[in-house]
Parts: C-alpha cells; structure tokens; sequence
C-alpha cells in the first residue's frame, strides 16, 4: 500500500535531522492537496509532451502507474492535445495546473472558479479549457480516482510536512529575517502538492496567505523505494520548497537596503545570462535565498550541510549565478562572526560592502585550450591531459573529475587525481594543469570537470568562483587497434 510505504518513510524523517528543536514553532503550516490542482496535473501527465519530457512529471511511482492505468480509456480526449505545452511554453503549463488551485466542483460536479487567483496574469489557459477539463472530468471518472486516492493524499501531506520541517524552517526565517516587514508576518501558510510535479515550484499569494506549489520530495514518491530516505537525503530535500519559501522574507528586506543593492551589487558582474538580470534586485535576491539555505543546513544539518551545500551552489552557478558558493560562504563567515543578537538581516551591509569590494575582480573561468578536445587516441589508452584555462585556478594538489563514455548503459564514475597516480602538475600560476588518465577503447570518453552532484573538490580561481559548472568538459574519441 502506498499509505504504508509513507508512514515507514515518515518514521525515519522523525529522527533524520541533527539538532532541530525538540518543539516545532507554532507557525501554522498547512500542506494541502486540491482535486482540481490534481485534475490539472493528471491532464498534463496524460498529454504527449507530459509523457515524453523526463523532467515535468514525476513517473518512477506506483501512484503515476495507476494514474496511466485508470485514465487509459480516456486517452483520445481533445483535450490531451489541447492541453499539450511543450518547454517552450512553459508559461502556459505552469499556469495551466497552478490556477487550478482558484477552483473547486459544486454541487452538480461542475468545476467553478472559487477565488480570482491567477499564477500569471498574461495567460490563463486553464480559464480558456474549463469546458473541456470538466468533460474531461466527467468522462474519465476523475472524481472517483481521486476520492479512491484520498488516503494516500492525506498520508503524504504528512509525511511531506514532517520531511520538510516547515514549522522550523518558518521559525527559522522569521527569527532571522522576518520582523522587521510585515510580508513575513503571517498567521497562514499553504504548501499545494501534486505526487506528479517534478519542475517547476511557485510561490505566490492566494487571498493573503502565501502559498508554495512545490515539488514532492523523489524519497516520498517512489513507490520502489528499498532504503529509507538518508538525512542528506532530507536536507536535498528540502532545498526547493526552502528557497521558495524565504523569498517571502528576503525580498523584502533587499528593498529595505536597496539603495546600497543598486550602489554595491552590479548585476553585469553577477549574472551570466540567468534571465534574473532584468529585475532591479532579482539576481541578489536569488543569491540570497540559496545562502540563507546554507546557514539553515549547517546549523540543523551540520554533517550533510558541507557537501549537500556544495551541490546546490554548483546547481546555481549553472543557472547563470556564477559566484553562487563563493557568495554562500561569505554570509555564513559573516554569520558564524556576527554580534550576539544580531541576525541575517543585520549582515546585508556588511556583505553588500563585501560585493562591491570584490566585484571588480569576478570572472567565471573556462576552458580556453586543451589538444585532446574533439581528437582521437589511436597509439593507446592512457591519455595525457593539458589543459588551460582562461583564468588562473587554486592549485590543488589533488581534485577529482567525473569520467564517462558513451556506450549504452555507461556509468559515469569520480576519479581523483594525484601526482602520484596520474602525474598531477600545475604550471603558469595556475592557469594551465596536465595530467594522465586511462580511457576506454571504442567509445568516445568524457571528462568532466566542476559536474554538480558528482564533484566534491570543485576547480576554482582564488577569488573564489567556480570553473563553469557542466560546460567544462573534454570529449576524446579512442579507437586504438
């Protein structure tokens, strides 16, 4: 049963977190699911493009499985190709399952708009294909499926609350930023969750009460689950609804201290083509809240926070925030050396100083050269690696790479380099490395450098800012007789 995976699931979550409080601060949260949000979702999972990108909809579960089975009868609907948003119309999508939500069936099963809630106010294709969602509702016996669902519904909501630990992460950001703007001074909170959402969070404002449409943990969803969910893994976890979460209270105090935003933090610096950048305080502020992340993992997650943080800020560096780890480190110094009484909030001049001062020197560093890129190794299998780079890096004595080639089912593997095992040598202060590596023969061999959820010593220059996240790699073809 779906509803006895969650609660042995929720068993551990009770335990998982190292030095949460003992009482949780009593923040009313409330973890909701919406049966027109649910239709919504299941319409989108239904459409060619919900079945073919591996990104939208969550599939790896018993519950997507039984989705797929009941309403396979109603897969000829127009409305499944009416509905069918590919990634370029991501707007539509978003807002075709999150203004779901400002609707709920009456009496005669018919679904009506209950709130003027609208996701984005460009586009309101849920609105324009009401008529077709209701008989899509009707002919599929939706409402039948997910009143047989109810259980399982009620049994995530839950476990999701627990895993996620909404309670202290609110105590948490109001304690540090929230009391000084009356935004954050809320007395409801609504998360909407759908098993199948797997992109694409929202935060936005329902009738005053600020309101997450979040993604589901995978550890709660996967109906194949065989090991209990790790406390990395909750600290992963909670990472997407988190930073959703504190932009209800970071925002505005950016706006509090924008003068010295705009004076000190020169997005042209910051930003490599994000898409933040046209918003006056946008890209801070998305650097802001996945630094607020940081200080809540290494204090509630002190043993999973170093590497768990590491991978998130390389996740953000590939979005274009390219000082992303560098920026994380910098608030938590700030942090760990703060006054007593004083809170995050209280640090935004001190590292808006810190911004302007190193701006100047920010520059996200490249492969510029390397002769085994595009080539094929024909006299061997060891290869030997020089490769430069367009600034100088921090000289390690050892960091690893993520090595893989492409021969169907290929498992990429971690290899560390050393001096010792593969003649590690730096040269040019730091802007050019060498070094040797065995490959695999008839294939063509990847490597790649700074690959987030892989690396675990990221290159980096001694400023402190990454080699560009997933692009730095060497493709190499061998083909020795």
């Amino acid at each position: 049963m779906l509803k006895t995976l969650l609660l042995s699931i929720l068993t551990t979550l009770l335990l998982s977190a190292e030095g949460l409080p003992a009482t949780a601060a009593p923040e009313p949260v409330a973890v909701r699911f919406s049966e027109a949000y649910e239709l919504a979702n299941i319409v989108l999972a239904l459409t060619p493009y919900g079945q073919s990108d591996p990104f939208e909809v969550y599939k790896n579960s018993r519950y997507y499985r039984e989705v797929r089975a009941y309403f396979a009868p109603a897969m000829q609907h127009p409305l499944l190709q009416q509905a069918n948003y590919s990634r370029k119309e991501w707007n539509k999508y978003l807002a075709f399952r999150t203004d779901a939500y400002a609707f709920g069936f009456n009496a005669k099963g018919q679904l009506v708009r209950e709130v003027p809630f609208r996701a984005q106010q460009e586009t309101q294709p849920f609105d324009s294909l009401l008529a077709q969602v209701n008989d899509f509702a009707r002919v599929s016996g939706f409402r039948a499926f997910y009143r047989r669902h109810q259980s399982y519904y009620d049994s995530l909501a839950v476990a999701y609350r627990q895993s996620q630990h909404l309670p202290e992460v609110l105590a948490f950001l109001t304690a540090e930023l929230g009391t000084t703007q009356a935004a954050a001074r809320v007395s409801h909170y609504a998360v909407v969750l759908s098993p199948l959402v797997y992109r694409m969070n929202r935060h936005r404002n329902v009738q005053r009460v600020p309101t997450d449409f979040a993604m589901v943990p995978e550890y709660l969803l996967s109906g194949d689950l065989r090991q209990q969910p790790t406390p990395a893994d909750v600290l992963t976890g909670i990472h997407a609804l988190f930073t959703e979460t504190d932009h209800g209270f970071v925002n505005p105090v950016t706006s509090a201290h924008g003068a010295q935003v705009r004076a000190s933090f020169d997005v042209k610096k910051w930003d490599a083509g994000s898409g933040y950048d046209q918003g006056e305080y946008d890209t801070f502020n998305e650097y802001m809240t996945w630094a607020v992340y940081d200080l809540f993992a290494y204090r509630y997650f002190a043993a999973q926070a170093p590497l768990v943080c590491q991978n998130w800020a390389l996740q953000n560096e590939s979005r274009g925030f390219l000082a992303s780890r560098r920026f994380n480190s910098e608030l938590r110094e700030l942090y760990a050396k703060r006054k007593k009484g004083q809170t995050v909030r209280d640090l935004y001049p001190a590292l808006l100083a810190w911004c302007r001062q190193v701006q100047p020197e920010l520059a996200r560093p490249a492969i510029a050269a390397c002769p085994l890129q595009g080539a094929t190794l024909t006299t061997g299998l060891r290869a030997h690696y020089d490769v430069t780079f367009t600034e100088p890096l921090r000289e390690l004595a050892s960091f690893d790479v993520l090595l893989k080639t492409d021969r169907p089912a290929s498992r990429a593997r971690r290899v560390v380099l050393t001096h010792a095992a593969n003649n590690l040598t730096w040269s040019e202060q730091g802007r050019r490395v060498s070094f040797d590596l065995e490959l695999e023969n008839n294939c063509r061999n990847t490597v790649g450098f700074n690959q987030a959820w892989f690396t675990e010593v990221p290159l980096s220059t001694p400023l402190g800012v990454d080699l560009a996240v997933y692009e730095s790699t060497i493709k190499t073809e061998v083909r020795v007789p």
